[in-house]
């Protein structure tokens, strides 16, 4: 069975994002971080849920710049609204 740490690991990595980035995203303490890094302590399953949804919503933000960056590329107006809306990130269940 895997860790909170490496299930949040490899979903940061399968999106490019810094897990450290997802933390601040997440305003969880750096400290917690990396005493959870160096495995000083264990994530708290409140803790990893508010990262994993720290990297879906970073994640979300990255398809909606890289979409947005496409459409100015071909030329086509962008409607920022419509952009962010196809790029909602998904609540887990609490």
């Amino acid at each position: 069975m895997k860790s909170y740490l490496e299930l949040i690991s490899e979903a940061a990595e399968s999106i490019g994002i810094s897990l450290l980035k997802a933390f601040k995203a997440a305003e969880i303490p750096t400290s917690t971080y990396y005493r959870t890094i160096h495995g000083d302590t264990e994530l708290r399953h409140d803790t990893a849920r508010r990262v994993m949804e720290a990297i879906e919503k970073l994640h979300a933000l990255q398809q909606a710049r890289q979409h947005t960056e496409e459409l100015r590329a071909s030329g086509q107006r962008v409607n920022l609204r419509s952009v962010r809306a196809q790029f909602k990130p998904r609540k887990l269940g609490a």
